[in-house]
């Protein structure tokens, strides 16, 4: 990959949109007032004044003080104010009611939505006393409780009972509440426990031994149907990496990558293989350093670890994000929403792209200052900015959303109770607005999109579909440079990212990943465009180079391998039976091309036979018919040919099954 000029037009259109994501939030407006100040008389400001300061920390410094565009950065900062969704228990207790009547109605998903809304929006115990006596979110639980047990789902209706304990139910002498636990373990087919709930409930209702019988007789229905129910729910973990353990360089990775090259490099530090890599082999597992949902997943997914919602935790604050478990959220609100919590509402209305959000989690994660600080020269080393190639306008409206963070991140405490107002940053403020500056650059190169596998019918790859829901950054991923035609697939869980490797790479040779042009899907001068704007390289990988055809333009045959050891021609698939006898025009050796032939023909049979095993859904049979089919390929010919890349597609399917895969 080498570095070239870009087209300007669109290369300002893409580097817009990894800043600023609607163009009707406001600060598009901010930018233009601001703006207004450079132009006439201050028309040279930009290059004269502002990119002649080399240091991003001086850069930010010099917006709060130069009388050019002080007088409007600050007064528009200091209007900076929280704007979030807080609780309502009126409309809580409204949804609850909703939830009751639905579940009267048996109309069991229903209800669920309206009881989710009522715990949602449920203010924490005590806030507002003058409906359900300040219980609203106890009350919202335990209705949530019921629903699920109807649902046959005992493990999040005992959750939710024991929350609505903890946000002051009261259970010591609630007869109903040891009832509805006993009934919790019974689904749970947890006996002993549920025997030891039956007696409490007995012992509360006054040895009421017909209510006793009656609870016994519903527990035993309830098991009946449960076991009569199939589990929809899988049990997905991270695969073990290939290799001896991980890597001591590169985070996450397995011990068969390691890193070449160097930042002097022109195509800088990228990933080779230590040792030869066959298809499928788990490379990389690695945990987002930061990751953000996009805002219309907040309402679906969790906040924290990207699950599917089913029973939503809330903040106890807002109403604009929501957690999986009591665990996301606590973490959460012990680190990184506690600053975001009041914000992130104006924050969305800025029109902000969710790479400055991105940007902002980093630093709000972090905690502390200090600890910003100390991690900042450790992100600068690891994810390449290209500063000194970027337009100053351009640079100058990544300063300003810089302003417009750090403003945030002031009102919200993150750096203790300041003693002024004033939105110009003190010493450590600007340090950490340095480190912010360096990621919003940063991150248009690094960040990696998080996607889900969306299936929406009986059948899990005829109709699944990929849904990109939040964006995160992975220290080790970033080491991975682009072709065209990649070697590896992603796939995710939760927030972490897996790669697999999705054809044989050897020993010494790159391993790489793919940015988003790939030559099946797109022709060659539409990627080209697309990487020298958005990732500012020319590429010359294989792919570019041969000009290879996307999907419904391949040949029909491949080239095949010189059979000579070491020669690496590539010869003309023979047509006729006539022709598999050639001379190689690279060792001058007369081939035989017959057994060639056949191991094509066996590695397409072993495909085709793999693509039947996801039609069946046998997805672990699948994985390994298409990695023998793709090694025999790899073989005996050289890409590009369609039922390779189909097969390689196809095991990408199977790895991503494996990992954030929900039914719609």
């Amino acid at each position: 990959m080498t570095s070239i000029d870009n087209d300007p037009v669109f290369t300002s259109l893409c580097n817009e949109k990894t800043l600023q994501s609607q163009k009707e939030g406001f600060f598009n407006e901010f930018y233009h007032s601001v703006a207004e100040n450079f132009t006439g008389k201050s028309a040279r400001w930009l290059t004269e004044v502002y990119q002649k300061v080399t240091t991003d920390a001086g850069r930010l410094r010099l917006i709060y003080e130069d009388p050019v565009v002080a007088y409007d950065v600050q007064g528009t900062l200091e209007h900076v104010e929280p704007v979030f969704r807080g609780k309502d228990a009126k409309f809580s207790w409204q949804r609850r009611e909703q939830a009751l009547k639905l579940l009267g109605e048996n109309k069991l998903q229903q209800a669920l939505i309206m009881a989710c809304q009522a715990v949602m929006r449920a203010p924490c115990q005590g806030v507002d006393r003058y409906i359900d006596k300040g219980l609203t979110l106890a009350l919202a639980l335990w209705t949530r409780a019921e629903v699920f047990i109807r649902l046959l789902d005992g493990k999040r209706a005992l959750q939710d009972l024991q929350l609505a304990s903890k946000c002051g139910l009261p259970v010591k002498q609630n007869a109903d509440y040891y009832a509805r636990v006993a009934k919790c373990y019974a689904l749970m087919d947890e006996m002993g426990r549920a025997e030891v709930a039956t007696k409490l409930f007995h012992q509360l209702s006054g040895h009421n031994d017909y209510a006793l019988t009656r609870l016994k007789d519903d527990m035993e229905d309830l098991r009946v149907l449960k076991q009569e129910t199939p589990s929809v729910e899988v049990a997905r973990t991270l695969p073990k990496l290939a290799g001896e353990g991980e890597s001591t360089e590169i985070v996450g990775a397995s011990t068969k990558i390691k890193l070449a090259g160097s930042k002097e490099d022109p195509r800088g530090r990228y990933v080779v293989a230590a040792a030869d890599l066959g298809p499928g082999e788990a490379i990389l597992t690695e945990q987002a350093y930061a990751a953000c949902l996009y805002p219309k997943y907040f309402g679906t997914h969790c906040n924290a670890c990207f699950s599917r919602l089913v029973a939503p935790v809330a903040c106890p604050d807002c109403c604009g994000v929501a957690f999986c478990s009591v665990a996301c959220r606590d973490k959460a609100c012990a680190t990184y929403h506690r600053f975001e919590c009041q914000y992130l509402d104006l924050m969305i209305g800025s029109g902000m792209s969710i790479l400055c959000h991105v940007a902002l989690r980093i630093v709000t994660q972090a905690g502390t200052p200090q600890k910003v600080i100390a991690e900042g020269k450790m992100l600068r080393d690891t994810f390449c900015a290209h500063t000194e190639h970027r337009d100053p306008e351009d640079h100058f409206k990544r300063t300003l959303m810089t302003a417009f963070l750090l403003r945030c991140l002031q009102k919200a405490e993150f750096f203790g109770q300041r003693t002024t107002e004033a939105p110009e940053p003190n010493e450590q403020e600007l340090q950490v607005g340095a480190v912010l500056l360096s990621a919003l650059q940063s991150l248009q190169f690094n960040a990696h999109e998080v996607y889900e596998t969306r299936i929406t019918g009986e059948h899990r790859f005829d109709t699944a579909k990929v849904q990109y829901i939040g964006v995160g950054i992975y220290r080790g991923a970033s080491m991975f440079n682009h072709e065209c035609y990649p070697g590896v697939t992603r796939s995710f869980l939760g927030t972490a990212m897996i790669l697999h490797t999705s054809r044989p790479i050897p020993a010494g040779a790159l391993v790489p990943e793919n940015y988003g042009p790939h030559f099946l899907r797109q022709p060659k001068p539409t990627r080209q465009r697309n990487l020298r704007s958005r990732y500012w390289f020319k590429c010359d990988c294989r792919a570019c180079i041969e000009d290879w055809q996307q999907m419904d333009k391949l040949p029909a045959k491949p080239r095949l391998r010189c059979t000579t050891p070491d020669c690496g021609n590539a010869l003309s698939y023979p047509n006729k039976p006539s022709q598999r006898t050639v001379k190689c025009n690279k060792c001058k050796k007369q081939i035989n091309l017959e057994a060639n032939v056949k191991m094509l023909e066996a590695s397409d049979q072993l495909c085709t036979t793999g693509a039947e095993m996801m039609a069946d859904e046998r997805v672990d049979e699948a994985i390994e018919l298409l990695k023998k089919g793709i090694t025999l390929f790899a073989q005996v010919a050289v890409p590009p040919h369609k039922t390779a890349h189909v097969a390689e597609e196809s095991l990408r399917s199977c790895f991503a099954d494996k990992g954030n895969a929900n039914r719609y």
